[in-house]
């Protein structure tokens, strides 16, 4: 089974929470719709194509282990802390979103070198700190948002990386194939229109 084997049937397993997420225009999702749509694109492009140029391979592979990794956290926190109630979850969505920032921040850390691991102490405690508001059931205070920008930028900048959210490249990508209509970027609707075009999500 190649990769793209692997994201159809991913799909075909998780059919019905994530065509929920994005029927529904779910907030906990609000900021990568952009990877979800070129992801959704190349993928049907390979179909086309049975064959991507190297620089879609990429983009396709970080996509869809990206859009995995933020589904696989949003259905467990579904699962385990909201017991299944999709709405009692979408009032908790600015927590959420807060929480896969930490994710992405700590992973981009650790992928440019491992060694950082003792020096990210102060993110794996604000990372605890938004579980005790998730655990609660509850939305962060707004000030935790500058709050990781203080602990993440000169993380970043003591070790010479750049910061670059995924969103904000695949926003970009997006833009490039054209994932819209009449210059009005909604990507929920370019995710969902793709999917009604094709009938399912599989």
């Amino acid at each position: 089974m190649n990769i793209y084997e692997d994201y159809a049937s991913w799909k075909k397993e998780n059919y019905d929470f994530i065509f929920r997420l994005v029927k529904t225009k779910s907030k906990t999702i609000s900021r990568f719709t952009s990877v979800i749509a070129v992801v959704d694109y190349l993928y049907e492009l390979y179909i086309q194509k049975n064959h991507l140029s190297d620089e879609e391979e990429v983009f396709f592979s970080v996509g869809f282990d990206y859009i995995y990794d933020n589904f696989y956290t949003i259905k467990t926190i579904l699962d385990y802390t909201f017991k299944e109630d999709y709405e009692e979850m979408e009032k908790c969505a600015k927590t959420i979103n807060l929480l896969l920032y930490v994710h992405e921040f700590q992973a981009e850390l650790l992928n440019q070198n491992s060694d950082l691991k003792d020096s990210m102490k102060e993110l794996d405690s604000f990372e605890e700190q938004i579980n005790i508001y998730l655990d609660k059931k509850e939305n962060v205070p707004d000030v935790f948002f500058p709050m990781l920008n203080d602990i993440v930028n000169p993380l970043f900048e003591k070790n010479g990386i750049e910061m670059n959210p995924a969103e904000s490249i695949f926003y970009e990508v997006a833009l490039e194939y054209r994932i819209y209509k009449n210059n009005e970027f909604d990507m929920y609707n370019a995710v969902f229109n793709q999917q009604k075009r094709k009938g399912s999500l599989s």
